[in-house]
């Protein structure tokens, strides 16, 4: 029906490499920090995310413990870093006249894997059902985790593929 679907806002490079350094700086913290305290009958257990996974990969569920790995550590951080190459590239600050296209592929194609979002929907499943059981503290790791979700739900949706190809394309003259 040549209606345009996208190009409802400007794309602003600054704002949202901004928001990627943020999410970048609160990463770090959200997976060593602990995501919730669990106490019951005077036993006392924290857990960071990272511990989660390391212990997943000790035993028997190391497929499980790959997994969240990958989906919850390797894929996010990928996306951070081609989101901020591409960001960077976009404010005009890149070396070469032309953006680099294996970045433009990974903020493509890999930005379905990062499960962030359905991990902290499994936590906050987790903290209803164990409320009964035990007394459930949230953590700072989870604050953490939740703003820089949200930063980078934020900068995925500003920053199209589709449009930032577009504002690359148009600052390198093309």
């Amino acid at each position: 029906c040549d209606s345009r679907l996208s190009g409802a806002w400007a794309l602003r490079p600054d704002s949202l490499f901004a928001l990627t350094v943020a999410t970048a700086v609160l990463w770090l913290p959200a997976l060593i920090l602990p995501l919730m305290r669990l106490e019951n009958l005077g036993l006392d257990r924290e857990a960071s995310l990272l511990d989660c996974v390391l212990r997943l990969m000790e035993g028997v569920y190391f497929p499980v413990g790959v997994l969240l790995l990958f989906t919850l550590v390797l894929m996010p951080l990928l996306n951070l870093l081609s989101a901020g190459r591409l960001l960077w590239a976009a404010r005009g600050h890149t070396p070469s006249a032309q953006p680099d296209p294996f970045w433009m592929k990974i903020y493509r194609q890999r930005r379905e894997w990062a499960m962030t979002d359905i991990f902290l929907l499994g936590i906050l499943i987790a903290m209803t059902k164990l409320g009964d059981m035990a007394t459930v503290t949230p953590g700072p790791g989870l604050f953490c985790l939740v703003v820089a979700v949200l930063l980078r739900l934020i900068v995925e949706t500003l920053a199209q593929p589709d449009q930032l190809q577009r504002l690359l394309e148009a600052r390198n003259g093309d």
